[in-house]
């Protein structure tokens, strides 16, 4: 049975700029990426891939000109879906947030 959170999101629904304070938390890949945390440090918004065997790579979040993006051998843009509570990363695919 299809649920309405299952339709994929228009455009209008997702959002390349929002208050980042909104994405914070940690984040599960649904087609296998490694998993994500975006948290702030005290002076600015972060991401950390998690990767297996406690690896994790750490990059600053930046908005400009309307997009949020961060560089990981590559620019690679972040849409936030508040609906379904999901993020898009272009390289990535969808995350959907893990409630503790």
């Amino acid at each position: 049975m299809k649920r309405k959170s299952d339709k994929p999101a228009t455009a209008l629904q997702i959002q390349t700029s929002f208050p980042l304070r909104d994405i914070c938390g940690t984040w599960e890949s649904l087609c296998g990426s490694p998993t994500i945390r975006i948290y702030h440090d005290g002076s600015r918004f972060r991401l950390q891939f998690i990767y297996k065997h406690d690896t994790a790579f750490t990059v600053p979040l930046i908005q400009c000109w309307g997009y949020t993006f961060f560089n990981f051998y590559g620019m690679i843009r972040i849409a936030y879906d508040s609906e379904r509570d999901m993020l898009l990363l272009t390289t990535e695919g969808e995350y959907k947030r893990v409630y503790d």
